[in-house]
């Protein structure tokens, strides 16, 4: 009998339709959790979602930011512009470069293996290298508090936690 996490039992899924899963995936996960999501109506673009967060769980008033899905197997990698994309020409190490909040507001990625979602505000990334150990940010693990406290002061605690881990 097979598992949900089982991966392309068919042999026909390619990275890409890989990817396109894992945003469905997290585009429902955030509904079921009752998030506003929008998936991006552009492909190829530094982001594939918005999600309609606040500050606080108490807020009445909501904001949206902008997600980027990645899949991650073992580390999560910081790094977009590898592949093609829309114009299929991919020169190495020209177009490639690392996300900041200018691209951005959160990576949120999928743990291949057990669909665990790690949520990642992408102000976090600017001090990392070039991706990071799923193992080294737990702490991010289906960490929904960083959706529902999405201010400054919150997310600035969270990031001096990591000095501790």
């Amino acid at each position: 009998m097979g598992q949900i996490t089982d991966i392309n039992i068919t042999g026909r899924l390619s990275n890409g339709q890989l990817g396109d899963a894992h945003e469905l995936l997290v585009t429902g996960i955030l509904m079921r959790l009752g998030f506003d999501v929008s998936v991006a109506s552009v492909k190829g673009g530094a982001y594939d979602v918005l999600i309609g967060t606040q500050r606080s769980p108490s807020s009445k008033k909501k904001f949206w930011i902008r997600g980027q899905v990645k899949t991650a197997e073992k580390s999560v990698s910081f790094v977009a512009g590898s592949r093609g994309s829309v114009n299929r020409i991919y020169k190495s190490g020209v177009k490639t470069y690392k996300y900041t909040t200018k691209h951005n507001d959160i990576i949120i990625a999928v743990d291949k293996e057990n669909l665990d979602l790690y949520l990642i505000p992408t102000i976090f990334i600017q001090r990392w290298g070039k991706s990071k150990s799923l193992g080294k940010i737990s702490l991010l693990k289906n960490n929904w508090d960083i959706l529902l406290n999405w201010n400054p002061g919150y997310l600035k605690k969270l990031e001096v936690e990591f000095g501790k881990v």
